[in-house]
């Protein structure tokens, strides 16, 4: 029985091993390329299949240290459904040497795997882990290019990488040495009294900002724009989507065990208005556009900690949301790139490189068009409907002033995201050939508008679900 709660997990086992055996029995490049792009496809598949099967279940696994419930199942299906892109996306790997792929689907694998663990992690030691499973995978996968930026794009991170998983030890250190305990149940249980003494509110401060290095906001962003830039896209796609969920994941599921006091409340706002100013202005100067996204992903990541500054079941439940509708967008957002990276034999795109996108790809045109106004805000899409909610969820605590500085940097992204729309649109392209998309991508695009414009529309469903999933997360 226990197999089936663990079902997603154990698929990626198997990934995994098959992966390792590919690169022992064949000599051959070519053969084992050609093996893996079909296994991956249906490999991924299967894993989004098997998260949805598993969706409902509900136990307690390893001693109690590990937990599938609503909360951690619907993180998982929506981390295979960015491990499925990112696959599709990786239909063609300009920047990774032909020798590298298979290590390029182990590595993604492994760090999915790790996500997926943390999302169920209900002890620090699981946690911790879990963690750095998906981190050095991460780390790995940012300098597989063949360029030596990529490289250097690797050390970056996991030289960041290394002093947030410091942090995250003293803090945890501080945590279990104080309450005498690592499981979170307990912690959660008697957070009264220990929220009285610095030294753990110390911990707990520690462990969130460790936690935002995954989530890349201020203080903990620098690594991103390098990473994004010089990763091979496909990888950064998979840092944009799969990584902030995860994220998303381990912030949400601790925060509900312990109280928001008044003073962190004042640490997450600080490191929200921070996020969102620096992301948007700093993205108003750019001209690569995955170095845009980086700093876009930073403003959104600020609007994502005003659910969670909100300390309630509403903030929460929003947080959940706007996880769900990131993941989406930036899919989309990635979709336009990956293309326009292969269209122009560069993968790493500038502004100039979308000129005539519309002549030369209308639907990949409006794709783009949709992934970007629905990052900005602008409904029906959506983008809007998550904003919303996460913007009244803070405003029903008082954070008006956050609330109205967030409404604000929303209208600032509209400039450099209509900038890229602008190019995509209005501009003549220097390239006229058409730009063919094969049936993979346009699957994968009817899926993203579809699911950008009717979950904007009709948000109920998963609005209910977020708050279910939150619910279930609530120590019991």
């Amino acid at each position: 029985m226990m197999g089936l709660h663990f079902l997603p997990e154990i698929i990626l086992l198997v990934i995994g091993a098959v992966l390792l055996c590919a690169t022992l029995v064949s000599s051959s490049v070519q053969k084992v390329t050609a093996f893996t792009k079909s296994f991956m496809a249906l490999s991924s598949a299967l894993l989004v299949a098997a998260c949805l099967m598993t969706l409902k279940n509900h136990t307690d696994l390893f001693y109690s240290t590990y937990r599938v419930d609503l909360f951690s199942q619907g993180f998982k299906f929506l981390l295979s459904l960015a491990y499925l892109f990112t696959i599709l996306f990786s239909e063609v790997l300009i920047s990774i040497p032909e020798k590298r792929r298979t290590e390029f689907y182990l590595f993604i694998s492994s760090a999915l795997l790790g996500m997926m663990l943390l999302a169920s992690a209900v002890h620090v030691l699981t946690f911790y882990v879990s963690l750095e499973l998906s981190s050095y995978s991460l780390y790995l996968l940012a300098a597989l290019g063949k360029e030596k930026r990529s490289a250097e794009a690797g050390v970056k991170y996991i030289l960041f990488g290394a002093a947030a998983s410091g942090i995250l030890l003293w803090g945890l250190s501080l945590l279990v040495g104080i309450s005498g305990t690592g499981s979170l149940d307990e912690i959660a249980r008697n957070i009264p009294s220990l929220m009285s003494q610095p030294a753990f509110t110390a911990g707990f401060v520690l462990v969130i900002l460790s936690f935002l290095f995954k989530l890349s906001v201020f203080p903990m962003h620098f690594w991103a724009p390098d990473v994004y830039e010089s990763s091979a896209t496909p990888v950064t796609a998979f840092i944009a989507t799969a990584s902030k969920a995860a994220a998303a994941a381990i912030l949400i599921r601790f925060l509900i065990c312990m109280e928001i006091s008044a003073s962190f409340a004042w640490i997450l706002g600080a490191a929200a208005f921070f996020s969102m100013a620096l992301g948007n202005c700093a993205a108003l100067l750019q001209k690569n556009v995955k170095r845009l996204l980086a700093y876009s992903s930073i403003a959104q990541g600020g609007y994502l900690l005003l659910g969670l500054l909100a300390g309630s079941f509403e903030g929460y439940s929003s947080a959940y949301f706007y996880a769900f509708a990131y993941v989406l967008m930036n899919a989309g957002a990635f979709l336009a790139v990956t293309v326009v990276a292969e269209a122009a034999g560069n993968d790493d795109p500038l502004i100039q490189d979308f000129d005539g996108l519309a002549d030369r790809s209308p639907f990949l045109a409006l794709i783009l068009l949709l992934s970007l106004l629905s990052l900005a805000g602008i409904p029906p899409l959506v983008g809007f409907t998550g904003k919303w909610i996460l913007f009244s969820a803070a405003m029903e605590k008082g954070h008006w002033f956050l609330v109205l500085w967030g409404v604000l940097n929303s209208v600032v992204s509209l400039f450099y995201y209509l900038t890229v729309i602008k190019h995509a649109y209005l501009e003549k392209p220097k390239d006229t050939s058409p730009i063919r998309l094969t049936a993979r991508m346009k699957v994968l695009g009817i899926f993203l508008f579809a699911a950008l414009v009717f979950l904007g529309i009709f948000p109920n469903t998963l609005i209910t679900f977020a708050r279910d999933a939150v619910a279930a997360g609530f120590i019991r």
